[in-house]
């Protein structure tokens, strides 16, 4: 229905109106904003750089920004190593309008990302009768939700890479830890103001859901501290594969470097050396090297630096 309509219906006791927009034009800015007697410039402004979460109170407004992953899940490779999807990060502009009762939604991306977000909240129809700012921070919790299944995508992620560098098979393990590196500081970035906006909310507004807010704010802080854990791990993972390789790189040269000496001194032009006259004496230098490389080879294996 026309967006007039649909404010003038959640005017009415017991209802509520969902308005989504996905990428809104010039006019649909206008409209909105004019029904609701707010400046078309400000919800251009909020939308301008919407890649960090917040929400926050304007007037009888609360109005929260989050970015939301479309698909928190685990994708395969060409590699068959995990990852998260390659969908990325959209974000919601999430109004609660007090009176009338009014959900509005501005969406940057595919729709689905709010059809999703507002099908779990018609799941509850309970919520329905708790007013918009309850659904609002029910979205607000089911976005958490998706950065907790990220974070626990990203920890299985580095639990394989460790696994693989502590095998020894870091073919493109470095390029792995750059990416899931990447990918938790951009998680992170996005989810850390939530919880001190979450916590500025509860001590500005004594009406709003006291334990909901702050049972979602105590989840934000826990994602927050897990990717922080995830990039500290990372960073320790690449020391550890580095050292990995630089001892690779030592036994293979202290195997190597017994044949090379070997040769280079009975290689020299010596007159009248036994070595020169002796029956076989070139294969058994070639045996005395093979034994001498294979026992260096044999202990550096049973070492772990091979």
């Amino acid at each position: 229905m026309p967006f007039e309509e649909a404010r003038q219906a959640s005017l009415k006791a017991g209802s509520l109106a969902w308005v989504s927009l996905v990428d809104p034009d010039e006019n649909e800015f206008d409209v909105f904003a004019g029904s609701l007697g707010a400046e078309p410039h400000l919800l251009r402004e909020a939308t301008r750089f919407p890649h960090r979460s917040s929400v926050e109170r304007h007037e009888s407004w609360l109005v929260g920004v989050l970015p939301v992953l479309q698909d928190p899940g685990l994708a395969v490779g060409a590699a068959g190593e995990g990852g998260l999807g390659s969908e990325g990060c959209d974000w919601v502009l999430v109004i609660a309008v007090e009176e009338p009762n009014m959900i509005v939604t501005l969406t940057h991306g595919e729709p689905v990302v709010t059809d999703r977000l507002r099908r779990r909240a018609e799941e509850r129809p309970e919520l329905l009768t708790l007013g918009s700012e309850s659904i609002l921070l029910e979205m607000v919790g089911e976005v958490v939700g998706d950065y907790e299944h990220a974070a626990g995508v990203i920890d299985g992620c580095i639990r394989r890479a460790e696994v693989t560098v502590m095998e020894g098979r870091s073919r493109d393990v470095v390029r792995r830890i750059h990416t899931y590196t990447s990918q938790a500081v951009e998680l992170q970035q996005a989810i850390m103001p939530l919880a001190s906006a979450l916590e500025r909310l509860v001590e500005e507004d004594a009406p709003l859901s006291l334990r909901q807010a702050t049972r979602i704010r105590h989840r934000a802080l826990r994602v927050t501290e897990e990717f922080d854990g995830a990039r500290a791990r990372l960073s320790s993972l690449l020391q550890v594969n580095l050292t990995v390789v630089g001892q690779k790189i030592s036994a293979w040269g202290a195997i190597l470097i017994v044949p090379s000496l070997i040769a280079g001194v009975f290689g020299m032009n010596f007159e009248g050396a036994w070595w020169t006259k002796a029956d076989h004496g070139f294969e058994v230098m070639l045996a005395v090297m093979f034994l001498i490389s294979a026992s260096l080879y044999i202990w550096f294996k049973r070492s772990g630096w091979l």
